[in-house]
C-alpha cells in the first residue's frame, strides 16, 4: 500500500501546488477577484479566542454528533465541489472512496463530473446528500429530486449563491478554464441562464415535490435565509461559497455571528469556509455551528494521493480536533456548542 506522503492538511497542500499545473491549483484555491474574502475567511477564524479549561478529566473526547436527527462519527461533512475528474482521472469516485470508512455526511452536485449512481457504487457507507444548481428548468429540477430519491440521498442541497461565474483575477490571469478538461460522465446542466430567473417560490416548489429534508446552500444575508426558514427548509448551509463567487468581505464567521444573533429558530446549521485545522472546527462550533463543511483541504488529498489522500485529510483533521478538544477542556461536542450561548469563549 503506498504511503501518504503528507501529515498536516498544509503539507498535503505544498504536495498539491507542486503535483497540477498552476492554471489547475490556482482554479480551485483563487477566490473572486483579488480573494480577499476567500482570506478573511481564515483571517477571521484564527482571531476567534477561546478560552482552554483544565482538569476537565478528558481521557477520549467525544466527537460524534446528530444532525437531522441521525448519528454521525465527527460534525465533519465532504462540501461539494466541482470539476474533480480534472484533478484525479476518477474524481468524485475517488473522493467518496476517501470517505466512506467514516460514518459522515459527504455532499456531491450537478457542476461535478461522475454521475451520483457511479458515485453511489463506491459510497456504500457514505450518506449523501446531491445538490442541484438551479440551471435548468423544472423538468429537470425534478429529475435531480428522483435522482437524489433513487440513490438514497439523505437530502437535497440547492446552491443559490453562484448563478453566474465570478473574476477570479488569479485563475483567470492563468488562462485556465476547468470545464474544459477532465473526463464526464455526468451530463452538462441544460441552463445556466435559468439561475436568473428563479425567486423564492422554486424552493416551496422543491419541497412539494419530495419527503427529503431539504438544505439550502449559500446564504449571507440573514433575512435570506428567514424568507427559506419560513418556507420550510429543513436545514440551511451558511457559505461565501469559500469568497469565490462575490468579495462581499463577509467571512463565515461574520455571517454565521450575524445569524445567531438575529436568527432564533433551532434549525440545524451547516458552515464552511476557511477550516484548515481542529481548531478551526470548535471555533466554528462555538458560535453556534451544528456541522462543519470541507472543501479546499479534501481536494488537496485527492490531489495528493488520491482516495487515500482523502482518507487521510479527514483522519488528520478528526485527531487535530480531539487534540484541541482534550487541550481546550471539551469533553463533547455538545460542551463545544454551549460556548455559542455566552458571551465569553
Amino acid at each position: 500500500m503506498k504511503k501518504n506522503n503528507f501529515v498536516t492538511v498544509r503539507e498535503a497542500r505544498k504536495i498539491a501546488s507542486k503535483k497540477v499545473s498552476v492554471g489547475k491549483f490556482n482554479w480551485f484555491e483563487s477566490g473572486a477577484e483579488d480573494d480577499f474574502t476567500t482570506l478573511k475567511n481564515t483571517y477571521d477564524l484564527s482571531n476567534i479566542q477561546i478560552y482552554p479549561r483544565i482538569l476537565k478529566k478528558i481521557i477520549v473526547p467525544s466527537i460524534s454528533t446528530k444532525f437531522l436527527g441521525n448519528s454521525y462519527d465527527s460534525p465533519l461533512v465532504l462540501a461539494p465541489m466541482g470539476h474533480q475528474t480534472q484533478f484525479h482521472k476518477d474524481g468524485e469516485i475517488e473522493m467518496a472512496k476517501g470517505t466512506k470508512n467514516y460514518q459522515m455526511i459527504s455532499c456531491f452536485n450537478t457542476q461535478g463530473r461522475i454521475n451520483l449512481s457511479e458515485i453511489k457504487k463506491f459510497s456504500q457507507n457514505n450518506n449523501l446528500i446531491w445538490q442541484f444548481f438551479l440551471f435548468g428548468n423544472k423538468k429537470w429540477i425534478l429529475e435531480q429530486i428522483k435522482l437524489a430519491e433513487r440513490n438514497n440521498c439523505i437530502a437535497i442541497s440547492i446552491c443559490l449563491d453562484a448563478p453566474v461565474r465570478s473574476y477570479r483575477y488569479s485563475d483567470r490571469e492563468t488562462r485556465y478554464d476547468a470545464r474544459k478538461f477532465g473526463r464526464r460522465t455526468l451530463k452538462q446542466s441544460p441552463d445556466i441562464n435559468m439561475a436568473l430567473k428563479y425567486d423564492f417560490s422554486i424552493i416551496k416548489w422543491i419541497k412539494q415535490q419530495t419527503k427529503l429534508p431539504i438544505i439550502p446552500k449559500g446564504m449571507v444575508h440573514y433575512k435570506d435565509t428567514k424568507k427559506l426558514i419560513d418556507l420550510g427548509v429543513d436545514a440551511i448551509w451558511l457559505s461565501n461559497h469559500g469568497g469565490r463567487m462575490f468579495n462581499s468581505g463577509l467571512s463565515g464567521v461574520d455571517i454565521l455571528k450575524e445569524h445567531k444573533k438575529y436568527i432564533k429558530s433551532n434549525i440545524p446549521i451547516i458552515i464552511d469556509g476557511g477550516v484548515r485545522k481542529g481548531s478551526d472546527i470548535i471555533k466554528y462550533l462555538s458560535i453556534g455551528a451544528d456541522m462543519v463543511a470541507i472543501g479546499r483541504p479534501a481536494l488537496y488529498g485527492l490531489i495528493a494521493n488520491g482516495n487515500r489522500g482523502v482518507q487521510e485529510i479527514f483522519r488528520i483533521l478528526q485527531e487535530e480536533l480531539k487534540i484541541s478538544m482534550t487541550n481546550g477542556g471539551f469533553k463533547n461536542i455538545k460542551e463545544i456548542k454551549l460556548l455559542a450561548k455566552n458571551d465569553k469563549k
